[in-house]
């Protein structure tokens, strides 16, 4: 039995109200990992081109990643703001404080996957913020506003599921997969000892796979302590919509570079 699974049965049966949060929520796991395996398989397959793509379409697949990891904390610390105090809340402001390098700039994930991109030649040492932002995709730069403005203006349930999940949980999947198959890209192979993998270490590795543990735990903790009747749709629906965003923005990268390269 898994950390979230003996949270839910030993927080609920207490009340039919618990039991009907109970059914819900497990029906939206079951939804959730359903999501994950098709999301795992599909991309899967779109980028085992990756090893035979240009170094150049490779650069710029892997330089669009760095908006997503650059608005995702910030997100994540207006979710925070919007949360009621309690177990969700504390956790999401850890996984803010381990985002930002927990008190070292250097350390910080947006910092770490900038040397990975300068390592292997996407971007210059020393290249400005403002240098940066402008090569950012038009269609990347209106997915994440989207999700900033869905984080700020729905409601905070549909927040958690958006971002809370959808941006914890669900991008784990394609970075776990791109990490994988970016690894064969013979330029990778050849500089392989030179390039700086810490980004990854981090976010392919075990330690965003207990995230994303923590996280469910604790959404399932919050959802029924939740007294809302409409909950678990209202984060199921953020979660999807979270899913909708990263397939598109994998597409819209899938038909700028890769079918190119085809």
């Amino acid at each position: 039995m898994s950390l979230t699974d003996h949270t839910v049965s030993s927080l609920v049966g207490v009340s039919s109200a618990h039991g009907d949060a109970r059914a819900a929520l497990k029906a939206f796991w079951a939804r959730a990992e359903l999501s994950k395996l098709k999301a795992k398989f599909a991309v899967a397959q779109e980028m085992d081109i990756l090893p035979r793509l240009s170094i150049q379409a490779l650069r710029a697949i892997a330089l669009q990643y760095r908006y997503f990891t650059q608005a995702f904390v910030t997100d994540l610390a207006l979710l925070v703001a919007r949360c009621p105090e309690g177990g969700l809340r504390s956790l999401i402001g850890q996984l803010v404080d381990e985002e930002l390098g927990q008190g070292d700039p250097e350390e910080a994930h947006l910092r770490l996957y900038d040397c990975f991109l300068e390592s292997i030649g996407a971007i210059e040492p020393g290249t400005s913020s403002d240098e940066l932002s402008a090569r950012a995709h038009p269609r990347v730069r209106e997915l994440l506003a989207e999700l900033r403005d869905h984080t700020v203006n729905k409601s905070t349930f549909y927040a958690i599921g958006l971002r809370g999940m959808g941006g914890e949980c669900v991008c784990g999947v394609y970075f776990s997969v791109m990490h994988v198959h970016l690894r064969k890209h013979p330029f990778i192979v050849e500089h392989e000892t030179k390039i700086d993998w810490r980004f990854w270490d981090i976010h392919a590795g075990n330690a965003d796979v207990e995230h994303n543990e923590r996280v469910r735990t604790a959404v399932a903790e919050f959802l029924l302590d939740s007294k809302h009747p409409y909950a678990v749709n209202e984060v199921s629906a953020g979660y999807e919509s979270g899913t909708a965003i990263w397939d598109e923005f994998w597409s819209t990268l899938y038909g700028d570079h890769i079918q190119r390269s085809a």
